[in-house]
C-alpha cells in the first residue's frame, strides 16, 4: 500500500486497498468532511462518514421496524463487550443477517459516495488485521454506488435548500441543480426561477468557479455555490438592498465550503500600468482603486478587440487575468430579469454586474453605460464585497465619462 502521499484521490486509495487484499482502516479527511473505511482482506466491512454518521441505524429501524428501545439496549452491551453491533444483533435475533447487510450496505455506501466527492481530502492508511464475519462483509461489486449517490444528493440538496431559506430572509428562492437537474427546490410567494440560471449553472460548470454573483439594479441578485467536490450548485435570488456577502456566506456555509482566510500580501508590491493605445483614456483611471490597502489585485478595462489598459500587482501578470475577464463576459448578458417574477418600470436603467470566485482570486466585472468596454477588478476572494461592487461602479463611473 503507497504512502498516503502518493495517493491522487480517496477513491483511488479505496481501489488500491480493494486491489491489493488489504487490511486496515484508511481515514479520509479535510475541513469539510470525516470518513473512515475498513477494510478485510479488500473487503468492505464498515466505514462511517460525518455527513451520514447514522445510516445503519436509521435504515434498521424505519426500513426493517427493529425498535428503538431495543437498539440501545444492544449498543449498551456491545460498549460493554466490545462486541460487533450487526454481530450482536444477530446472535441476539433482533435482526437477520440479511437485514443486518442491507443496513451494512447502505452505510458504506454513502460513506464512499461521500469519499469519491471529495478528491482533495487527505488519506492515511492504518494497516492492521480487524475482526470482522467475512459473511458480513462487502466487495466493490456487491455495492450500488450510483444509486446510493443519487440518495445522498437528495438528501444534501434538500438539507442545502432549508439550511438557505433560513440564514437568507430575503431569498426569493432556492435550488439546488445537479447534472442539469433541479434536485430541491423552495419558492417564497409567486416567484420562481427560469432557464437563466441554467445558463449560469453551465458557466460556473464550464469554469469550474466555486462561486458566481449576477447582480442587476433594477432587479436583485441571483448567487451561485458550487458544493465542494461535487458539479452540483446551490443557486438564490435576492431582491433589491440585501446583504450579498452575507448571502453568499450563507450558501458557502451550506454546501461546507471552506472559508478563505484573509491573509495581507508583502506591502511592498510594486504596481505595473498598461494600456492598450486604441482606447482613450490610461490606466490612471485605476489610480484611486489602488488605495484599497491589501485587496486588490488589479484593475482594467477591456473591449470588443485589443488588449487591457490598468494596473496590476503580484504574481499573475494581467493578461492572464484579462483572459479570464473575457470568459466571463457571457455573464454580463445574461437575461437576469427572468429570474425574478414582478413587473419593472420602463424608465429604471439596468446595470448588471458579476462577481466570480475562481481559486485564491474574485472578479468584479460590468459593461461601461452606453459603451463596448467592460471593466474588471481583482481582488482577494476575502475582501469585503461592498468594498468590491462600489470599487467596481466608481471605476466604471470615470471609465464611461473618459471614454
Amino acid at each position: 500500500m503507497p504512502n498516503a502521499h502518493e495517493l491522487d484521490t480517496p477513491w483511488q486509495a479505496i481501489r488500491r486497498l480493494v486491489d491489493s487484499a488489504s487490511s486496515g482502516e484508511l481515514i479520509i479527511a479535510s475541513d469539510a468532511i470525516e470518513i473512515h473505511v475498513y477494510v478485510l482482506d479488500g473487503r468492505l466491512a464498515w466505514a462511517t462518514s460525518s455527513t451520514a454518521r447514522n445510516e445503519f441505524l436509521r435504515r434498521l429501524v424505519e426500513d426493517h421496524g427493529i425498535a428503538n428501545d431495543t437498539l440501545r439496549e444492544v449498543i449498551e452491551e456491545c460498549r460493554r463487550t466490545r462486541g460487533r453491533l450487526g454481530e450482536t444483533l444477530i446472535a441476539w435475533g433482533v435482526a437477520t443477517a440479511d437485514q443486518i447487510r442491507d443496513a451494512l450496505r447502505a452505510q458504506i455506501e454513502h460513506a464512499l459516495v461521500a469519499a469519491a466527492a471529495h478528491r482533495g481530502a487527505r488519506c492515511l492508511f492504518l494497516p492492521r488485521r480487524l475482526k470482522y464475519a467475512m459473511e458480513l462483509t462487502f466487495a466493490l461489486a456487491d455495492l450500488d454506488l450510483d444509486a446510493a449517490s443519487a440518495v445522498r444528493t437528495s438528501d444534501t440538496a434538500h438539507k442545502v435548500v432549508t439550511t438557505v431559506l433560513d440564514g437568507v430572509p430575503d431569498a426569493l428562492w432556492v435550488e439546488v441543480i445537479d447534472q442539469g437537474e433541479i434536485v430541491a427546490h423552495a419558492v417564497r410567494g409567486a416567484v420562481r426561477p427560469t432557464a437563466a440560471v441554467a445558463d449560469l449553472q453551465r458557466l460556473l460548470g464550464d469554469l469550474e468557479l466555486e462561486a458566481l454573483t449576477l447582480r442587476s439594479t433594477a432587479h436583485g441578485a441571483v448567487l451561485g455555490q458550487r458544493l465542494p467536490g461535487a458539479a452540483a450548485a446551490v443557486w438564490c435570488a435576492v431582491g433589491g438592498g440585501a446583504q450579498l456577502g452575507v448571502t453568499s456566506a450563507v450558501l458557502a456555509s451550506a454546501v461546507g465550503a471552506q472559508a478563505v482566510a484573509a491573509t495581507a500580501p508583502p506591502t511592498d508590491e510594486p504596481w505595473h500600468e498598461i494600456a492598450d493605445p486604441g482606447v482613450p483614456f490610461g490606466p490612471s483611471v485605476f489610480a484611486g482603486a489602488t488605495r484599497t490597502r491589501d485587496e486588490l489585485l488589479a484593475g482594467f478595462a477591456l473591449g470588443a478587440e485589443g488588449g487591457p489598459t490598468g494596473v496590476w500587482r503580484g504574481g499573475v501578470a494581467v493578461e492572464v487575468h484579462a483572459a479570464w475577464a473575457r470568459r466571463l463576459t457571457p455573464a454580463l448578458g445574461a437575461a437576469i430579469r427572468d429570474a425574478f417574477c414582478r413587473s419593472v418600470g420602463s424608465l429604471l436603467y439596468e446595470h448588471v454586474s458579476v462577481r466570480a470566485v475562481i481559486g485564491n482570486t474574485a472578479y468584479y466585472g460590468t459593461q461601461v453605460q452606453h459603451g463596448p468596454i467592460a471593466v474588471w477588478l481583482v481582488l482577494r476572494p476575502w475582501a469585503s464585497q461592498g468594498l468590491g461592487w462600489a470599487l467596481l461602479q466608481t471605476v466604471a463611473r470615470q471609465v464611461g465619462g473618459e471614454a
